[in-house]
């Protein structure tokens, strides 16, 4: 009787908690609808709970009940439950709460937890949520976790599991790993991630924090594991919630049958990005290794919840079946699909292995689905500005969710190439900066914007966003997500002055350089030929240094006729283009009296320079103009070629030529390659430098290598004889680890006894496969060291890491010595003396009088006084206080030694 009174009350307390977490959904500014799911053992019926008790985080709790399968919860495979119990509750002020839940015991038997105790550990989860103002914030709903976790890991097999989690309200989520709690304030005991439980190089976790992929590689004990995913959302850069999931891993043997169960298999792609409107439909094969088992497949993801054109999971069979076969997923996506953070979709496939639900592998597919780039936009100048037009209407103006907003206008000076990248679209960070942050002006029939922030001579180049946002109940926006950007085009307030094409070096030379500079001619109609007659004088002005400009009096050209864009050419001789650059503008006069009319915008020719070094030349252009270069082209002669050749393109003003030979000359000349982005002006715009040569020598030091230094001391401490001191250094050849130089010829090798002292040279080894040194020391191993490479030319590198060593002090002393005169024992010394600067030791005897003392460490007591009379013998007692040598200077043992000493004769 009382063994069956013991066992009920076990089974009264014995618990079945797999798994589980909370979850929320906001239905008025201050009530929350929670959700709580558990997932548990279906056979501990003792322990079953139709109800919990919620701690709701404002000072109150209540019981709340199971409302899933009729009150009693829903078996699922391989012995587990789902229950959820649900229930609304109203908090009395907008603030941040915390609701959780606590069952009395874990499972027995979890091998991370209070390890072999964890049935005594409680099971406590918790959701933590702030109420934002819904008038200027929004409300907000929890995440949903759509992946349950009841999956088995097998040992020696990677396993992995994904929450899942989907946020209606498109918030950003971040994942990460806790610690399973037994209360609100409390982790549980002795807890231990699951790869710590024999620990090894190939027993690994991991969390992706932006997919969520929990990855365990090759669980190596059977038994069970607790593990806490913590999902983080946040809105605007602000933390709202925090949900914890925290969910057990039963890791068992999967050998049956004499057959090793391998996970089924899943083909599909990890990442696909459309713009709204786009079908998504993508076979999925699925197989297993292990031919005769059959294989459930299925998905969970935000796209089968959207209210509007669902996605579509459709699988041959949907119960366990014969595999290989493919699955197909599906979504016509449109403009309500539109998110800044994405879906995820997790493909899952369960084999039947020997008749039992076993293995599971689970696949992550994210999904980012765009809006559409407005559509057509063009430009033209117009009375006080630029006018810009594109279509109307915007394919997502009329979503359902009314979320469009608008258009931002965005602007650069001259053209340029963008990567339009289609998973995130945003133009900032780009040249671009935003000039209009939301306008939905039109005529009707196009939507317009007019720039009037606009200079004459200035090319400028437009694109334009849609801007998508939701709205709180006052009109306030949050949770913005832009477009594709539109098209780009560029225009100039009236082509009404010349335009500058070329400015390129024909010639270099110190005397008789030259350089060909060429502009278009103006519009007519912008020009306005009526109000300014001709005729047209073109002068071109020089400057050397962008500020000081000069007529150039061979250069004018004087047309009574003005063509539309007509291009001319000057070359510019007897120029030092060698070691200058020059600047040019043109200025138009018109009429008979040459009255001036405006200048052209500068452009300076590509002027370049060469830094020579080891093996390498870098060179850098500078360049000035008022179109934008997007290429730039590199030509070199080798020593004795006659003629430039092409090496390269780059998309920067700079580049690093490598691999050559120190001590040969080579030369070099860029071209640029533009344009303005203007229909009528030619593109490429093509210039070149002038050639530079130059000759690469070895001043660049080689990487400093890494040090490692072994003491005697990390040795056998007791075999550690002090008149064989030694340390022992070893370092890499950093040739075989960094690019920098690989003629290292020998390596320095410098030393200093003590911290912060200034090291000298105590070894050079002159070979570069000389990398070990042992430093022998008399009296102490303490000392920090460092060692740098060089190479043929005497670079030095930069000094290794530092490592000090330390001395490994020991004294003892023993409690016996004889002083007889038979030359056995007679003196009192220490049985252990290693690396001791000094000892203050004092013998008293029994009455406590001082009858010996010193400071040496050596001792070497004869059984006298200090004042020389000869001891009784007897028990002495003693006092040594020791100083100790050591890397940072003499230190005092913080122990004070003290003791017994019998002197017998």
């Amino acid at each position: 009787m009382l063994c069956v009174g013991v066992l009920a009350t076990l089974s009264l307390w014995a618990t079945h908690n797999r798994a589980g977490e909370i979850t929320y959904e906001q239905i008025d500014d201050l009530t929350i609808r929670i959700k709580i799911t558990t997932y548990t053992q279906t056979s501990s019926v003792a322990a079953d709970r139709d109800s919990l008790l919620v701690f709701w985080g404002d000072g109150t709790s209540e019981y709340v009940f199971r409302t899933n399968g009729s009150g009693n919860g829903v078996p699922l495979e391989n012995n587990i439950k789902l229950n959820i119990y649900e229930a609304n509750h109203t908090y009395p002020a907008r603030a941040t709460y915390t609701v959780g839940f606590m069952d009395r015991n874990r499972v027995a038997n979890i091998l991370n937890v209070n390890a072999p105790n964890s049935i005594e550990v409680p099971f406590y989860v918790q959701t933590t949520f702030t109420f934002l103002s819904s008038q200027f914030q929004g409300r907000n709903s929890s995440a949903q976790l759509l992946q349950p976790p009841v999956d088995i890991a097998c040992v020696g097999q990677p396993y992995i599991h994904n929450p899942n989690a989907y946020d209606i309200d498109g918030d950003s989520l971040a994942y990460r790993l806790g610690i399973p709690a037994m209360t609100a304030d409390m982790n549980v005991p002795v807890y231990q991630f699951p790869d710590q439980i024999v620990p090894g190089p190939t027993n690994n976790i991991s969390l992706d924090p932006i997919t969520g992929d929990f990855v365990w590689d090759n669980p190596k004990l059977i038994g069970q594991y607790n593990i806490a995913i913590i999902i983080d959302e946040y809105r605007n850069g602000q933390l709202i919630n925090s949900i914890v999931r925290d969910m057990q891993i039963r890791v068992e043997n999967c050998i049956k049958e004499s057959e090793v169960n391998r996970p089924p298999s899943i083909d599909a792609p990890t990442e696909i990005c459309v713009i709204a409107g786009e079908t998504i439909e993508v076979n999925i094969p699925i197989g297993d290794p292990n031919v005769a088992s059959l294989v459930q497949v299925s998905a969970t993801g935000g796209p089968f919840l959207q209210a509007v054109s669902p996605a579509t999971f459709t699988t041959p069979n949907q119960d366990y079946a014969a595999v290989p076969s493919i699955s197909t997923f599906r979504w016509e996506t449109t403009c309500e699909h539109v998110s800044k953070f994405g879906y995820q979709v997790i493909f899952k496939a369960q084999d039947l292995f020997c008749d039992e639900p076993s293995l599971t592998t689970l696949h992550t597919l994210q999904i980012k689905v765009v809006a559409p780039p407005p559509e057509n936009l063009e430009s033209e100048s117009a009375s006080g500005g630029i006018a810009l037009t594109w279509d109307l209407p915007y394919d997502c103006m009329n979503e359902s969710e009314g979320r469009f907003r608008g258009f931002s206008v965005w602007r650069k000076l001259s053209t340029g190439i963008i990567d339009v990248d289609s998973c995130g679209p945003s133009l900032d960070g780009s040249d671009y900066s935003i000039i209009e942050f939301i306008t939905n002006d039109n005529n009707g029939t196009s939507y317009t914007y007019l720039d009037t922030e606009v200079e004459a001579g200035e090319t400028y180049c437009y694109r334009v966003q849609a801007e998508l946002a939701s709205a709180t109940s006052s009109g306030q926006l949050f949770n913005f997500v832009e477009s594709l950007p539109s098209n780009e085009t560029c225009r100039q307030l009236n082509r009404d002055l010349p335009l500058i094409t070329e400015v390129s070096v024909m010639t270099t030379d110190i005397v008789s350089g030259s350089i060909d500079v060429s502009y278009l001619t103006p519009l007519v109609a912008e020009l306005d030929t009526v109000v300014n007659p001709g005729p047209y004088r073109f002068d071109i002005l020089r400057s050397p240094d962008g500020t000081n400009y000069q007529v150039i009096p061979s250069a004018s050209t004087t047309l009574n006729v003005l063509i539309d864009g007509e291009l001319i050419t000057y070359t510019d001789t007897g120029l030092d283009t060698r070691d200058l650059q020059y600047f040019y503008r043109i200025e138009l006069s018109t009429g008979a009296g040459g009255d001036l009319y405006g200048s052209s915008v500068p452009a300076s020719s590509p002027f370049l320079s060469l830094l020579p070094s080891d093996r390498s030349i870098t060179l850098s252009v500078d360049v000035d103009v008022p179109w934008s270069n997007f290429v730039f082209d590199i030509f070199r002669r080798d020593p004795g070629s006659a003629s430039l050749d092409s090496i390269t393109s780059t998309t920067t003003p700079s580049y690093r030529d490598v691999l050559l030979t120190n001590g040969e000359t080579y030369c070099y000349v860029v071209r640029t390659r533009g344009s303005y982005g203007l229909e009528d002006v030619p593109s490429p715009l093509l210039n070149l430098s002038q050639e530079v040569c130059a000759v690469p020598e070895d001043d660049q030091p080689p990487c400093p290598p890494v040090l490692v230094v072994e003491s005697v001391c990390d040795m056998e401490i007791n075999g550690i004889d002090l008149d064989d001191l030694f340390n022992t250094l070893s370092w890499n050849n950093p040739d075989e680890d960094c690019n920098l130089s690989d003629d290292i010829a020998g390596y320095n090798i410098y030393y200093s006894p003590f911290e912060d002292e200034d090291k000298e040279l105590i070894a050079v080894a002159d070979d570069e496969d000389f990398i070990t040194y042992v430093h022998n020391l008399d009296g102490t191993v303490a000392g920090c060291y460092e060692v740098t490479a060089y190479d043929l030319n005497g670079n030095e590198s930069m000094a290794s890491n530092e490592v000090c060593i330390d001395n490994c002090p020991a004294y003892e002393l023993p409690n016996t010595f004889t002083p007889n005169g038979d030359i056995s024992n007679d003196l009192f010394v220490p049985r252990v003396n290693r690396f001791i600067d000094e000892i203050d030791l004092k013998v008293y005897n029994r009455w406590g009088n001082l009858v010996y003392e010193t400071t040496d460490p050596s001792i070497n007591w004869d059984g006298n006084t200090s004042g020389g009379a000869q001891l009784a013998e007897g028990v002495y007692y003693y006092t040594c206080r020791v100083v100790e040598s050591r890397v940072f200077g003499s230190g005092e043992q913080q122990r004070l030694l003290r003791g017994n000493i019998t002197i017998i004769r």
